[in-house]
């Protein structure tokens, strides 16, 4: 699935947010089903589903269930700093087992050409820096939750974690560049 296919949901969410006079419980359930969708396209399409799709759409069913239950949007804002924990530790524990960088799967999955070839150690380096990324947004979104309006941590949902996510992006892409240049340079000689 394409970035836009995870941005998507968020879209409708906030969308539905402000459409509805920022109707928390309508933009739930709209982002519930969206998902919803996904998952079930996904499955039927390919026989499918990612992983990390799958995760956040169990958080979503379990989060925003209890949110249209209660009435409450606690729950459903605490479902982003949870999910990026466990992210986060599933990046940790990971390499811990000395099992192989996750994030390069990720990559040569992404990349169907082929990666250049880059060492362990700046996979591992890589790997600890979207660790942090994960927590770091699990973190921040915990300070919109607690301390400012659903209106102003809805803005950060969509707004503040996707910068977030370019700006880790962009360092990785710089760490990894460092890489692939001294590759190059060696080819070149």
């Amino acid at each position: 699935m394409g970035q836009f296919g995870y941005l998507l949901p968020a879209l409708i969410f906030f969308g539905v947010f402000f459409l509805t006079g920022k109707d928390f419980l309508k933009a739930t359930a709209a982002i519930m089903i969206a998902v919803t969708l996904q998952v079930l396209y996904l499955k039927l399409r390919q026989g499918k589903v990612e992983k990390k799709l799958f995760l956040t759409w169990i958080a979503l069913i379990i989060f925003g269930s209890a949110t249209l239950l209660f009435r409450d949007p606690a729950f459903l804002q605490w479902k982003v700093s949870i999910i990026n924990w466990i992210f986060a530790s599933i990046l940790i524990g990971n390499q811990l087992l000395k099992r192989p960088p996750i994030i390069k799967s990720f990559m040569n999955a992404a990349s169907p050409e082929g990666l250049p070839k880059i060492p362990d150690k700046a996979w591992m380096d890589i790997t600890y820096l979207w660790a942090f990324a994960f927590f770091a947004i699990g973190m921040v979104n915990l300070y919109f939750t607690l301390y400012t309006s659903v209106t102003t941590w809805v803005n950060f949902k969509l707004f503040g974690v996707l910068a977030m996510m370019f700006i880790f992006a962009f360092l990785n892409a710089i760490y990894l560049n460092k890489y692939v240049i001294k590759r190059q340079e060696n080819q070149v000689k």
